[in-house]
């Protein structure tokens, strides 16, 4: 398989054996990374033959698209990897109801490998296991189609510059920090000015809690936010849902995150599914309250998003609300997620879908 042209360890030394001065693969990263160009033709600032050379010697990207689900809010994408297995991706449209609904930012959310190993038991992508995970090359380059994908739908914004990814979440496919050095090194290659330009602050890794994938977090000083999928308020719950818990201990989990907070002064977000007669209800509000109550924290309420192949359901809007107003009264800071792509498959804990209903 041919490299990538984005990896640069490849591309600097085939343009130094074949004498390519320096300023044509500055180019090439800028036709990349900000023209959001991710085929050869497009690439005009090189010379019909300099396109020719590098497509003979390198892919611009290492993933395919296997096929698109559209709805509304969403974009979904199936990516075939180069060994024949599918990943996911999922584009949401932030749009603001103060200006009629104008788009106002666009996340993506990406896969970081193929199937899962937490097996959490209302989680359609556990379903598929853990194939391998994805290198950085396949990472990125989710990134780069999905801008691409962008700059065609929506062209430009009012200030001229090119739309693209404003906020990426390491959530899909799914546990990041067990592919911790792919994920380390895709982080720093969105930060790069020359790169992706992301901020710090427009990026989230969500973790079901991988105590020692977050300690090499501060240890690296990568102080992005960090979303956990908490699920339940007390150990004994959280393993029938999340059987990692039994690895994982909620007490280990707390003080490594009180850490966390300390040496990156960012809060923690905890993700927390509704799902009917089992993670709702007033007692286990008010244990969430007990577990969280004195930490620098965010809680997200997600409903739960049903599906034909996992025997949940999900908690009626006015328990949720319910649910909002005991953390609330306990002093916690609380949200309920909207829902988005549910038609298309898109929404959380559905990706995998498509792939694991033909079998």
């Amino acid at each position: 398989m041919l490299p990538v042209i984005f990896d640069e360890e490849y591309l600097l030394k085939y343009a130094k054996e074949q004498k390519i001065q320096p300023f044509r693969v500055k180019q090439i990263f800028y036709e990349l990374f900000k023209n959001q160009n991710i085929d050869w033709d497009s690439m005009t600032t090189l010379s019909k033959d300099m396109r020719q050379d590098f497509s003979d010697n390198f892919n611009i990207i290492n993933l395919s698209l296997d096929k698109k689900l559209e709805d509304e809010q969403t974009t979904k994408f199936s990516f075939k990897t180069f060994d024949w297995y599918f990943i996911e991706a999922v584009l949401m449209y932030h749009r603001s109801k103060h200006t009629k609904w104008k788009l106002n930012r666009i996340t993506l959310c990406l896969s970081s490998q193929v199937g899962c190993p937490m097996w959490c038991a209302f989680c359609v992508t556990a379903k598929m296991w853990l194939k391998r995970n994805l290198t950085r090359q396949e990472i990125i380059s989710q990134v780069l189609y999905v801008n691409n994908y962008i700059k065609n739908k929506f062209w430009k914004k009012e200030d001229g510059t090119l739309r693209a990814v404003r906020n990426v979440v390491f959530m899909w496919m799914w546990e990041p920090l067990l592919n911790y050095d792919n994920l380390k090194k895709t982080i720093e290659i969105l930060l790069q000015r020359e790169r992706f330009s992301l901020s710090k602050r427009h990026i989230t890794i969500s973790t079901v809690w991988v105590i020692a994938g977050i300690k090499k977090l501060i240890q690296d000083k990568i102080d992005v936010w960090l979303a956990v999928s908490l699920h339940a308020p007390t150990q004994s719950l959280r393993e029938t849902i999340v059987p990692n818990a039994k690895v994982h201990k909620m007490s280990e989990l707390i003080k490594v995150l009180d850490n966390y907070i300390k040496t990156t002064n960012n809060r923690i977000f905890y993700e927390y599914i509704m799902i009917k007669w089992v993670t709702d209800g007033d007692d286990n509000a008010k244990n969430l309250v007990k577990l969280l109550k004195w930490q620098f924290c965010h809680v997200n309420l997600i409903p739960y998003n049903e599906n034909p192949l996992v025997d949940f359901q999900e908690t009626s809007t006015k328990e949720i609300q319910n649910f909002k107003k005991i953390l609330e009264d306990g002093g916690l800071t609380v949200t309920i997620r909207d829902s988005m792509g549910r038609e298309v498959k898109s929404a959380c804990w559905q990706l995998g879908y498509d792939s694991i209903n033909k079998l």
